[in-house]
């Protein structure tokens, strides 16, 4: 992501930086990794970068790394009201990251953070310690076409996403933290790429979460949840779908099309769900019809789940996994009785040849 750390101190990476740009501005530095350097930024603020003197080293950097620097607070990132001209400190800045910093919350931002990043358009801001909510100012980063958020503390989901705020989105990770909804407002990013949801506390999504609109929409991360359902609006993605993660719910059933519709489709994971826990067994598990479990369209493209493997192996360039479902298991298990059954009556025609 960032080039090779630099073994020298950051004073004197940034004041080669500066010197560079002040000499004839042909080999101006843009990329500054600083990863990993909790001592130098001792005690935890980023004072040791915004000295007046480095100003023309920041004015032209276009990503910055302050990934695991021991951080507990940017608040010094603000617009300055002595600052006659308005300038932001970082003008031309588009990767910012701040991951792997726990200490970081919401107060650590100021109000005005947003306003020193007008060019940004990637924010890393894993493993940090932001929530419940989204801080507003980031909200207001109206460029960002990627966010990374996984592994916080966020338990809102601000409603405005998709509709005021980060509306050029490509890629939107919020893994690992306590979500228990999501906003509307996702199904109307049209330049959805990439969403990860998985570890979270999601029960349901809302119709149109995706729908139509996310026609670019190429991966969707669901794992991990405690979904029950699916909306019917997911098969409205169409053919851009290539990866669909719903492993590890709660869901019982699937919505019709997934089959028909969801035509890129090369990996779909729904192992570990409850789909046909709903069977009647008081005849045994020989007397349940197994494919009036999912809909048509899914087992004329897909298949029934393999009985040993759990993989739907019939469209041979998909990959399904639907083993720990009721419906996989018990079509194990049907397999396994007839084995049993199947070794006991061989045995039996041995013992009636050696009798003979």
């Amino acid at each position: 992501m960032f080039v090779k750390k630099d073994l020298r101190k950051v004073p004197q990476i940034l004041t080669d930086a500066t010197s560079r740009i002040n000499e004839d501005g042909s080999d101006v530095i843009t990329e500054l990794s600083f990863a990993r350097r909790a001592p130098e930024f001792s005690p935890g603020d980023v004072s040791i970068l915004l000295k007046p003197s480095y100003r023309p080293a920041l004015d032209h950097l276009i990503q910055l790394s302050l990934y695991d620097c021991g951080l507990k607070s940017l608040i010094e990132i603000e617009r300055s009201p002595l600052d006659e001209d308005d300038s932001p400190l970082f003008p031309r800045l588009q990767q910012l990251d701040i991951g792997r910093n726990p200490l970081v919350v919401n107060d650590s931002l100021s109000s005005t953070f947003h306003t020193q990043f007008p060019s940004l358009l990637e924010l890393w801001c894993d493993n940090c310690s932001f929530g419940p909510s989204i801080p507003n100012t980031l909200l207001h980063l109206h460029q960002l076409e990627v966010v990374r958020m996984t592994g916080n503390r966020l338990q809102d989901f601000e409603e405005g996403i998709g509709n005021t705020y980060w509306r050029q989105l490509k890629v939107l990770a919020l893994d690992g933290n306590g979500l228990e909804q999501v906003g509307t407002g996702i199904g109307k990013l049209t330049r959805l790429e990439k969403l990860h949801l998985r570890q979270n506390k999601l029960v349901a999504l809302p119709d149109g979460v995706p729908s139509s609109l996310n026609s670019k929409l190429v991966m969707m991360s669901l794992s991990s949840n405690q979904l029950t359902s699916l909306p019917d609006s997911l098969v409205e993605v169409g053919s851009s779908l290539k990866e669909l993660y719903l492993n590890g719910n709660q869901i019982q059933s699937l919505p019709m099309g997934i089959g028909e519709r969801l035509l890129g489709l090369i990996k779909l994971n729904l192992a570990h769900n409850k789909i046909g826990g709903d069977a009647t067994l008081s005849g045994g598990d020989e007397m349940y019809d197994d494919s009036n479990v999912l809909p048509v369209d899914f087992v004329e493209r897909f298949g029934l789940p393999e009985a040993l493997s759990g993989y739907c192996t019939k469209d041979e360039k998909c990959a399904v996994q639907m083993e720990g479902n009721p419906l996989a298991e018990r079509r194990r298990r049907r397999y396994l009785e007839e084995e049993k059954t199947r070794a006991k009556e061989m045995a039996m025609e041995v013992d009636d040849d050696d009798a003979s």
